[in-house]
């Protein structure tokens, strides 16, 4: 069978399901509209820590769902959303970046409105004993029911450093445009999915992006300055896994290693390569040396690190530090209520959640699984506002880790296992997305139409 009818008869058997709940949520969503009469003076708060798309999709279930006497409030130190998915096109192509933030205080302004949503900005630093989460500003937030989702540190450009403004988080993505177009040597070093992205948007923008800059020189009246651009770069991926995405089906690593070797880029396979930074260079992108395990050796104009991922778990530290596991994830149960144990017996918080890449439910560390997970959240928060016991638990689909992967400017794979073993599966391949990844459309995910600030 192909992979298209595979792909058509996956679709018979979960979008009338998928479409049924839409429509049900869609429904309740209008009569909630109309029913619900305030927070009044003192709401019972439902705090959400953290508004990535995990976080903000939970936010956007409560507001369609927490009854009069409720208030959903959203604590993030970004005062905008960061649609983190175009991040690796965008530190190598330059004149979107823009676009892939969007105000929390536009988002949110419907449930504000409404008095249902509040936006408050801030580092939150710890949670007390007495129901209150601590901001690194010294503002304290009460809450009735907390849930944590906080995600996961991740080096850029899969994540930004530090930047909560738009402006500056713009220009972190400026400097990784600036150090990628002058380098003539580049490695990145991870083989996952933002790891390929960037090195296949690298290699096949480079002379895109040369041409565009010696452009805009023109255009500022420089064409006699020097042009630092390289258009034709040695980019290499270095992976210390045997198998590209070692997450997903062996079936999705031969086809990106094809377009890989396509497109003219070197791939060291199963090489945890030491990395040493020329004196004042940094991890983002700056000059070094790759020193293999054979005792290779390779000088780099721009090295790029797209590994790992580090759950943000020190929220829960100090007063719930047995909720952590070992690597750094919050335990939760099936309905996502967080629990301490003592290493004997274990103890349900009842009115903690956790949820997405922080929490270990068992599900993909995909914004995906986020989505499903932010639903069994909202249904338990309104089985405690009953006063009932949560019913709701999550089991992870074999919809949440299918995986759309561009592959530079004229490749992208869709990709989807059908079993646990990876054996079966849907491999599509297609043609290069547009240049900004649809960014401005995608808003429309968020509820709102993108407005140019410029």
């Amino acid at each position: 069978m192909s992979d298209t009818l595979r792909f058509v008869g996956f679709l018979a058997a979960y979008l009338p399901g998928f479409a049924g709940a839409a429509l049900v949520r869609k429904i309740r969503a209008i009569i909630h509209r109309w029913t619900y009469k305030g927070p009044t003076d003192t709401p019972k708060i439902v705090l959400v820590v953290g508004g990535s798309f995990a976080g903000y999709q939970l936010m956007a279930r409560l507001t369609e769902t927490l009854p009069t006497g409720w208030q959903a409030v959203l604590v993030e130190k970004n005062s905008h959303f960061n649609w983190s998915f175009a991040f690796p096109r965008f530190a190598v192509v330059p004149g979107h970046e823009r676009t892939a933030f969007m105000a929390y205080a536009k988002i949110l302004a419907k449930g504000a409105e409404q008095g249902i949503a509040r936006f408050v900005q801030g580092q939150a630093v710890s949670v007390t004993a007495d129901k209150k989460v601590l901001l690194a500003s010294g503002e304290a937030v009460a809450y009735d029911i907390l849930v944590v989702a906080t995600g996961s540190q991740q080096r850029p450009p899969a994540k930004l450093l530090g930047s909560t403004e738009k402006d500056t988080a713009c220009s972190e993505l400026q400097l990784l445009q600036d150090r990628i177009r002058r380098a003539r040597t580049v490695a990145v070093v991870g083989g996952g999915a933002v790891g390929l992205e960037l090195v296949t948007d690298i290699k096949t923008y480079a002379s895109v992006v040369a041409e565009r800059h010696r452009a805009k020189l023109v255009g500022d009246g420089k064409e006699g300055d020097e042009d630092d651009s390289v258009a034709d770069k040695d980019v290499t991926l270095v992976h210390s896994r045997t198998q590209l995405l070692n997450r997903f089906g062996k079936r999705l690593h031969e086809h990106v290693a094809g377009v890989l070797e396509k497109q003219g880029i070197t791939v060291e396979l199963g090489q945890r390569a030491k990395i040493t930074y020329k004196e004042g260079e940094d991890s983002e992108g700056g000059a070094g040396t790759l020193t293999f395990p054979d005792g290779r050796t390779k000088e780099y104009d721009c090295i790029l690190l797209c590994t790992g991922q580090t759950p943000n778990s020190a929220l829960l530290q100090d007063v719930y530090s047995s909720t952590i596991t070992e690597t750094g994830e919050v335990r939760v149960t099936p309905g996502m209520q967080v629990v301490s144990t003592d290493g004997k017996t274990n103890t349900t918080l009842e009115d903690i959640y956790a949820f997405g890449d922080v929490a270990a439910t068992g599900g993909p560390k995909m914004a995906r699984a986020g989505f499903f997970q932010a639903d069994i959240i909202a249904d338990n928060i309104m089985d405690s506002v009953k006063n009932k016991p949560a019913s709701h638990k999550y089991v992870p689909s074999i919809v949440e880790p299918s995986l759309k992967l561009t592959l530079g400017k004229d490749a992208t794979v869709v990709y989807m296992d059908l079993n646990a073993e990876g054996t079966k599966s849907i491999l599509m391949p297609k043609g290069g997305d547009a240049e900004d990844m649809y960014v401005k459309q995608s808003w429309g995910f968020m509820g709102v139409k993108y407005e140019d600030d410029e």
